[in-house]
């Protein structure tokens, strides 16, 4: 799918580190996802990739969308994005922030704690608000921590409270783990989920709203299972679990795999180094690294394929690849495989695909090292 990101590198041989971004992918990637997902709204989850270019897209595309800041809501608004298709799903909001964003005409806000719920209700009163769930997220890539969410029993004692405070709770969210592949995750977060409703419903509270959040995986270096299987496997465990509470509106905020496939980034090699008997592997370091882009491979989380322009013939070798800052945990992988021809030196071109998630948005300056550039291309 990244063919035309390759060839648009080999054409214009930016400088180096640089993203390329198919604009043709993600749209692909959208309309995949409404049909997977028949009569569930898409939210898409900013924070992956904010470039305006790819929210002007999905708005022209009928996306609404999923923002954990002040300034993820501006950036939809800027982009002419309807304020009643945006939700503020961050549990952790300032007050100025939730009043500036009620005032700008958002009405949809998480909590999962009885203080965010007493700030929604004083400078946002009368919104619309769900409860974030803590749910398991075993089989996940890149695995949440217990940051966020509530026990579903909590939940319900919230939902109970934000009716009092005149708030208007609809349903609740969870978040499975990003990059989840696990099937057994996901039908153990539903279940949590219905839990709540059905024991709502028995004190006449019919919650109408469920967020299955993102988690929804995209290929890396290794594949995945055919996401219509997630899908259908999730569409049939709501089915299952929920009965006649079925809920009457359900959001699902994909990030990564909207937008991940469709990125490129080309990195210069800037050493190919062997450090003697005591380490088996040679070395190899790029011009970007987990300060300046590849965040996502700490602890060799997120497993990139990595090709160099060098002929299928050439012999290859196992090597170490780390970034080009003064820190020394700045290593991608150590550990897992990094399979690079044997006769890489300082200036050749690596390609690190599916990197259009999650890269450019961690990008710093750390040791005034070049940040990405990006380029879009349709």
């Amino acid at each position: 799918m990244a063919n035309k990101c390759l060839r648009w590198l080999d054409k214009k041989n930016p400088e180096s580190p640089a993203l390329v971004f198919d604009l043709s992918i993600v749209k692909k990637n959208f309309f995949n996802l409404k049909n997977m997902y028949k009569n569930i709204e898409v939210f898409y989850a900013i924070k992956a990739n904010p470039n305006k270019k790819i929210i002007r897209l999905l708005n022209r595309l009928g996306s609404s969308f999923d923002c954990a800041s002040i300034e993820e809501v501006k950036a939809c608004i800027s982009a002419r994005v309807p304020t009643e298709k945006i939700s503020y799903g961050s549990t952790l909001k300032k007050e100025l922030d939730i009043e500036k964003a009620y005032n700008l005409g958002v009405n949809l806000f998480a909590f999962d704690s009885q203080e965010e719920l007493l700030k929604i209700s004083k400078k946002a009163p009368g919104a619309n608000v769900f409860c974030r769930l803590m749910v398991p997220n075993g089989g996940s890539e890149w695995p949440l921590s217990k940051k966020f969410g509530c026990s579903y029993k909590t939940a319900e004692k919230l939902i109970l409270q934000a009716r009092e405070l005149g708030l208007n709770p609809i349903g609740v969210s969870f978040h499975v783990g990003s990059q989840q592949l696990s099937l057994e995750t996901w039908k153990k977060a539903i279940v949590y989920a219905s839990n709540v409703f059905k024991d709502l419903s028995k004190k006449e509270i019919i919650l109408s709203f469920l967020n299955l959040g993102g988690g929804m995986p995209t290929t890396y270096k290794n594949k995945i299972k055919n996401c219509k299987i997630y899908s259908s496997n999730i569409l049939k465990s709501i089915n299952d679990n929920f009965g006649n509470l079925k809920p009457v509106r359900i959001i699902i905020e994909p990030g990564r795999s909207l937008v991940a496939d469709a990125g490129v980034i080309e990195t210069e090699v800037i050493l190919v180094s062997s450090r003697g008997q005591h380490c088996k592997k040679r070395w190899v370091y790029i011009d970007v690294g987990r300060y300046n882009g590849l965040a996502e491979t700490e602890g060799e989380a997120i497993h990139y394929e990595i090709k160099a322009k060098a002929s299928r013939k050439v012999k290859k070798e196992n090597f170490i690849l780390a970034g080009p800052s003064c820190d020394s945990h700045d290593i991608i992988y150590q550990k897992k495989d990094c399979i690079l021809p044997s006769n890489l030196k300082s200036g050749d071109k690596l390609r690190i695909l599916s990197a259009g998630a999650y890269t450019t948005v961690y990008s710093s300056n750390f040791n005034g090292i070049k940040s990405i550039s990006e380029y879009f291309i349709e």
